[in-house]
């Protein structure tokens, strides 16, 4: 079985150019004794299937790009078109990162700073948290004081939301400074206020999840409208695995970078 290794925003993918193989034989691979170990296999024979160790997912963030950055190696093509069971993405190629875009809208309108609460474990009390939709997923956000707070999360518990969502995470805005935009002579052309925010997320079922378009989507969003007129259109999001930058307009755009590392042939 020919597999590619790929790493994207602290998410390790694996890559078959054929047809899925069926569960029973992705956790196998993706295992780390019984075969190569990654957190995704992402399987493109023409249409792009995904599979954790659980069994078939839709495609996340991290695989669409391992299997563009797959793709590209083989055609140096900087946009595609890549099919799933649930429809259509677009991946486009800038620098050295990997572009998605995302519809987002707040179930409780824009004037909420809050909808839900968030118990975790590790903390003494339910913290206010903001709903985000996100793509195609619904995160729980919750405004954490310091990066100490967040790391005092313990996501191997459930944590405890007062509204049904896909994720669940605890979000610490680290700041915001500006930044020079310059044209292709080197020359300052505008200024651009950037922010960064660090995040830790839960996914029911699954645990922590140390990465994630959604999750970062979801904290940007969050993070501009509890930060008002001021607050930047661009953050970074930091994780435990990588970062994804996310732009915020009418959607959002989401980059990440996405490198394959090895070339495997694994015989079970």
């Amino acid at each position: 079985m020919k597999l590619y290794k790929a790493l994207s925003a602290g998410t390790a993918v694996l890559i078959h150019p054929g047809p899925a193989p069926g569960g029973q034989r992705a956790a196998e691979v993706l295992d780390p004794l019984r075969g190569i170990g990654a957190d995704v296999l992402a399987c493109d024979d023409g249409e792009v299937r995904a599979f954790t160790r659980h069994g078939e997912v839709t495609p996340p963030a991290a695989a669409l790009r391992a299997v563009a950055a797959r793709r590209r190696a083989d055609a140096g093509a900087q946009s595609w078109t890549l099919l799933t069971r649930e429809g259509s993405r677009e991946v486009r190629r800038e620098g050295d990162e990997y572009l998605l875009t995302y519809p987002f809208s707040l179930p409780a309108g824009e004037e909420a700073a809050s909808d839900c609460q968030i118990t975790f474990a590790g903390l003494s009390d339910p913290r206010p948290a903001l709903r985000v939709r996100a793509g195609e997923r619904t995160v729980a956000v919750a405004a954490l004081s310091t990066a100490e707070e967040l790391g005092h999360l313990n996501l191997l518990a459930p944590p405890e939301v007062s509204a049904g969502d896909d994720l669940v995470a605890g979000a610490v805005v680290l700041g915001q400074r500006s930044v020079a935009l310059t044209d292709g002579a080197g020359r300052v052309v505008a200024r651009e206020d950037v922010g960064a925010i660090q995040v830790r997320g839960h996914a029911a079922g699954r645990g922590e999840v140390f990465s994630g378009d959604a999750l970062a989507v979801a904290g940007a969003v969050a993070a501009r409208y509890w930060g008002g007129a001021e607050a930047a259109r661009e953050w970074v999001a930091v994780f435990g695995g990588g970062t994804t930058r996310v732009r915020l307009g009418g959607r959002a755009q989401a980059w990440a970078e996405a490198e394959i590392f090895a070339e495997i042939t694994w015989r079970p």
